[in-house]
Formats: C-alpha cells, structure tokens, sequence
C-alpha cells in the first residue's frame, strides 16, 4: 500500500495529536513546541543552548542533545508549564565520564534509559554507543568498529538496538547486544530507521527521497518482506528528514522538507489506512524533530 502526502481529504492543524512534540529550526532560533487537547501549540521551555535532537522517555521525560555535544534531561513534561531541565553527567565502571561530544539521543522500551553515538562522527573516528541511565548517573559505552552513518540509533527491545552503519549509499543496519558489546549485522538499505517505543513496529526509509515504510519489526529481522504501509513523499516535498512512530506503533509523524529547504509536518495513522490526518503548523521552518509523549 502507498501513502501519498495528499491522500486525505482534509488533514488539519485542528486535528492535531495532544502528544506530539516538534524541535523546530526557523529564522528566530530552535524552540520546542508540543499541542494540547484543542490542537493548539504550546511553546516548550528548551535547555540553555542549541538544542539539536529531542526524545521522549517514560513519564514525558525529555533527553536533549547540545550542539555543543553535551546531553540534558528534563523533568515531566506539563504542556503550559515551565519545564525543569539538567545537563547529565554521568560515569563509566572506572569512573570517567564517557568522552564526546553526543549525537542524537533514544530511550529504551522502559524509558529509562537512552543511547546516544559519540566520538567525532563527522570524521568517523572513535565512533561510540553510549547507554546513560541518568537516574543513576552511570554510563557504559560500546566501540563501534565499524564505518556509522549520522542517524539516530534505535532500540528493538530492552537489550538491543540498532545502529545504521556503511555509508550513506549502503547503509547496514547493524545489531548491537548492550548486554554483551557483540556487533551482528542486520537489514542492509536503510538510511533511517525508528521504533516504536515497544520495539515491535519499525519505520525505515532508503535514500533521500524514498517512501516510509512501516513493518514489524521481527518479520523485517527475518528478512520475510512484508510491510504495513508505503507512505512516499507529499507533492511539493522531496524527502523525509525526521520520522518517529508513537509509541504503541499506530501513528507515523513525519518531517518533510521542500525542493526550496522549507519543512512541514504530517502525521499519519494506521487507524485511517495511514492516510494523513494531520498537518501539524510550525511556520516557516528550515528543521525539525519530531518525537511522541510516552
């Protein structure tokens, strides 16, 4: 099945999810805005900082990712309330806090935990995954010998992610075991991947300007085929640059950029065949993250 942009009759703003989060780059600066229950949206107290990647843990716990390589969590998030925010610092077995800067940020299932890739990706050297569990303030990384491509690492279950490896044009969605640092590899072509927050759906795209697609999660491991839905490019947009799944798997939110640089959002649902219900107002915009309330 193939979802185009322009599927549903009449996506709207109003229409918008209460738990939807979008970290938006404009003109003014990078703000973070959520929506409420009329589909309003709420600004969103950021850490000081240019805050660069957003998720979302258990609780509305947020984790953000500093262009200055530093990480940060937040307390709970109360849309019209002002947010609480701290830089982590966490250490390893030895005692040392893990090297960066950071890159990108996700939770696990449980939400208590998130990884990050660290080291100097642009030049791939001494490329890292680091699991921080801020509650504790500890941390232990996992060498990474292997060419990574700049995209986020995502969890499949509470003890294995998958981190995208190769290059751009060959991407491997490598297998990591937190639990033994044992490297496996996974699907090749996908240049992006998320998760749903239970690991069991998977959204993937290949090159700039491919379709979404939507699995499950175990039938792509094994290689069976299958997939839930297509979901290509809207007219007017060329490629996808941020994706996330909510987190039962059922909805899709999506960043789009435009042959002009600009960037909208869509949100899809599985419920309506993943037809766009949603279109989600964020000005006039040059980035986005998007990530779901857990």
């Amino acid at each position: 099945m193939t979802v185009g942009g322009c599927s549903s009759p009449t996506p709207s703003a109003r229409g918008v999810p209460a738990d939807l989060l979008a970290l938006v780059a404009d003109t003014g600066g990078i703000r973070l805005v959520g929506w409420d229950e009329t589909g309003d949206a709420v600004p969103i107290k950021l850490p000081p900082g240019d805050t660069i990647w957003i998720a979302t843990g258990r609780a509305d716990v947020l984790a953000a990712v500093l262009a200055d390589g530093k990480a940060a969590t937040s307390d709970p998030v109360r849309l019209g309330k002002a947010l609480q925010w701290r830089t982590v610092k966490a250490v390893g077995p030895t005692g040392e806090t893990p090297k960066g800067p950071d890159y990108f940020a996700t939770w696990d299932p449980e939400g208590g935990r998130f990884a990050t890739l660290a080291g100097d990706l642009p030049a791939g050297d001494d490329i890292r995954l680091v699991i921080v569990d801020p509650s504790t303030g500890t941390a232990f990384e996992i060498p990474l010998d292997r060419s990574v491509v700049a995209a986020p690492p995502t969890w499949i279950d509470d003890d294995r992610l998958l981190v995208v490896t190769g290059d751009a044009a060959e991407p491997i969605a490598t297998i990591v075991d937190t639990t033994t640092g044992e490297l496996s590899d996974g699907p090749s072509g996908a240049r992006l991947l998320a998760t749903s927050a239970n690991g069991r759906r998977i959204a993937t795209m290949a090159e700039q300007g491919a379709p979404i697609v939507i699995r499950d999660t175990a039938g792509w491991l094994g290689g069976d085929g299958s997939s839930i839905a297509s979901i290509a490019p809207p007219d007017g947009s060329s490629t996808a640059i941020t994706f996330s799944l909510d987190p039962s798997g059922q909805r899709l939110a999506v960043a789009w950029t435009a042959k002009d640089g600009g960037v909208t959002l869509a949100v899809h649902d599985g419920r309506s065949d993943w037809r766009r219900v949603a279109r989600p107002d964020i000005g006039i915009a040059r980035g986005a993250v998007v990530a779901w309330r857990r």
